[in-house]
């Protein structure tokens, strides 16, 4: 049978089995990543992207084809993750805005113009589009059906031809990009976006086919770890923080005070302002130290055991408004400016909170998606929030919620963890958000960030050769050194990272396989090498990554 017009049921069918497919073939596109690093790779990034446009279509009653375009532009939109799910997201919106509202079915040069008009959208999401990439496949193949739709209408036809050219074109990137050559792979966006054509051309060979987007399990990861973390048990119920103003604080004497009083404590801060967060049953106590050091300000008292409320219920607001309350008496009131970052590891997160900002779970291997960033936005009274994505392959994905919430956001584009602290350090409430987001933007370019982490694949990258489980030392984005040994990666990535400075401060953020008497040992080690560097380290709690280091 010879198809040549689409209407809403068949579109549908063909979008839901396309995120299928690509799901089944997610770790083949992965391992087309060039950075062989175990960040949010495109095929999981491109796939969880597709499978939340599945789910609002498996939805929807009403199959018009205008609704049915303009259900998979929203999902894939609120699903988006990472560079990959964004673009992907952008060619659903432009499809759907050239599908015409009035027609209840479109001829095949329709449907071929529709998705021209998809590519368009997604070279204008980008900033600097680059050649080689899942734009060029894009609109290679937009080229390449309406071409074959001037020549017939047959759609089974007209996809078949367009696939097999789209593959000649991916065959072609490795010319186009210098990594692709050298790592000898094609460009992971362009293979993702092929498996989804091949999906429809399986819905266009075969209309009948029945299938759900059930056939397989679909986890959220940042959903998953927030079910994780709702069957904890929480020991200390007051998250308690604040400033000390005073004269000649003893910081490690401070620490030592406050130690029994509490977990997740953090103590920060020169001999005349110390900065407090702990997890503690009793805050009183912890004000009262305190006292003992100078004048106390900015106190913050949270009630962790509402927030538990709050996070495990499904509309999210406490069961009980007053328990919700803040504490009176402590200067707590509603903020005119909120930080929320990015961050994955229990003592990461902590550190972000001790500084003031609330966080979002999300980073190497998990990012979240435009639809968590705007969850986490909503639940806030900001009238003006400050994100924070500390990641590069989140920064487009944080870019989209400023188009989707009522409220003024703002996207300080912070690509690690140590920008993300050196904005934070920058913030000021008293100052108006302009003002802030100047100060926040320049810190980022004042610190310098390395990553110690390890390979996932064995690849070829600036003619190194790179076997899968060697360590790697990553500066400012840029992989420099591969080696066998965690600790001397390290030591060398901060040599190279204090290269020209005369002194000033190395901070070390141990995952949560280092030891703590391993990190013990390598901090002497460093503090010996780097004298006139002070040298900090905090328990990161990350995964993936064995340590995140700055240099300031």
């Amino acid at each position: 049978m010879v198809i040549e017009r689409i209407e809403g049921s068949l579109l549908k069918k063909a979008i839901i089995h396309a995120a299928f497919i690509l799901r089944q073939n997610k770790k083949t596109v992965d391992a087309l990543n060039v950075f062989p690093v175990p960040d949010g790779d495109t095929g999981t990034n491109m796939s969880l992207t597709m499978d939340q446009a599945a789910r609002e279509l498996e939805k929807i009653s009403v199959n018009s084809l205008k609704k049915v375009a303009d259900t998979a532009a929203w999902g894939s939109l609120m699903g988006a993750r990472g560079n990959s799910g964004v673009i992907l997201s952008q060619l659903f919106r432009g499809f759907a805005q050239g599908i015409p509202a009035h027609k209840l079915s479109i001829g095949s040069m329709e449907l071929a113009m529709a998705y021209k008009s998809g590519v368009d959208a997604a070279y204008r999401a980008v900033m600097r589009p680059v050649e080689g990439t899942i734009l060029t496949v894009a609109r290679e193949t937009a080229d390449k059906m309406i071409s074959e739709a001037k020549r017939t209408g047959d759609l089974e036809v007209i996809l078949s031809n367009t696939l097999t050219y789209g593959e000649k074109v991916l065959d072609k990137t490795p010319e186009m990009l210098k990594v692709l050559k050298e790592a000898k792979v094609v460009d992971a966006g362009g293979k993702g976006l092929l498996y989804l054509l091949s999906g429809c051309l399986d819905v266009i060979k075969n209309p009948e086919l029945e299938f759900s987007i059930s056939e397989k399990e679909v986890v959220d990861p940042v959903e998953n770890i927030r079910s994780h973390n709702s069957t904890q048990e929480i020991m200390y119920m007051y998250c308690t923080e604040l400033f000390i103003t005073g004269k000649q604080i003893d910081i490690e004497k401070l620490k030592y005070e406050l130690s029994d009083l509490g977990d997740s404590m953090i103590v920060i801060g020169t001999g005349d302002l110390a900065k407090i967060h702990i997890h503690t049953n009793n805050p009183d106590m912890v004000l009262g130290c305190s006292l003992k050091w100078g004048e106390l300000s900015k106190i913050k008292i949270d009630n962790m055991k509402v927030q538990h409320r709050e996070l495990i219920s499904e509309s999210g607001e406490s069961q009980d408004k007053e328990d919700n309350e803040p504490l009176k008496g402590y200067g707590i009131s509603e903020r005119d400016i909120g930080v929320i970052a990015v961050s994955q590891g229990d003592g990461l997160n902590e550190i972000f909170k001790s500084m003031g900002a609330d966080t979002i779970e999300g980073g190497q291997s998990m990012n979240p998606s435009t639809e968590n960033i705007l969850s986490a936005v909503d639940k806030k009274a900001y009238k003006n929030t400050i994100i924070l994505p500390n990641n590069k392959n989140i920064i487009l994905t944080a870019e989209q919620v400023k188009v989707l919430s009522k409220k003024n956001i703002y996207v300080v584009p912070s690509t690690s963890i140590p920008q993300g602290i050196s904005a934070l350090l920058a913030f000021n409430l008293d100052l108006s958000v302009e003002e802030n987001i100047s100060k926040m933007t320049q810190s980022i370019k004042n610190v310098i960030s390395g990553e110690v982490t390890y390979a996932v694949r064995d690849t070829k990258w600036n003619g190194t050769l790179i076997q899968e489980g060697d360590i790697l030392g990553i500066k400012d984005g840029k992989l420099l050194i591969v080696e066998k040994d965690q600790e001397e990666v390290l030591k060398q990535l901060i040599g190279l990272m204090t290269e020209g400075r005369q002194d000033g401060i190395i901070t070390v953020y141990y995952g949560k396989d280092i030891e703590d008497s391993s990190i013990q040992k390598t901090v002497g080690a460093l503090e010996e090498k780097h004298k006139n560097f002070d040298v900090e380290y905090y328990a990161g709690g990350q995964s993936l990554y064995y340590y995140i280091v700055s240099v300031e």
